[in-house]
């Protein structure tokens, strides 16, 4: 693995994060909204709110995706480096 391997992986970890962060936030948003409902404080969350969780959810797992995929081409061609040095 070479400085642009690493940093790569750095970034597309980074973003896996962010992404997260952003899904997590949103299922936040719902389960206050929710919340407020079931005490009679607002009329809960808009069909706008899930279809956000969705597009959030879709966008973090595939972050997660994209991350796992290039580890994973990372670590083999680290083992048949190995390989081929053994």
């Amino acid at each position: 693995m070479n400085a642009l391997d690493l940093l790569n992986l750095d970034v597309l970890l980074a973003r896996s994060v962010l992404l997260r962060a952003d899904y997590v936030q949103v299922q936040r948003r719902i389960r206050d909204s929710l919340s407020r409902r079931n005490r009679d404080l607002g009329s809960g969350p808009a069909d706008e709110d899930f279809d956000e969780l969705i597009h959030a959810m879709s966008r973090s797992l595939s972050a997660d995706a994209r991350y796992l995929c290039t580890l994973s081409f990372a670590v083999r061609g680290i083992i048949e480096r190995a390989k081929a040095t053994a």
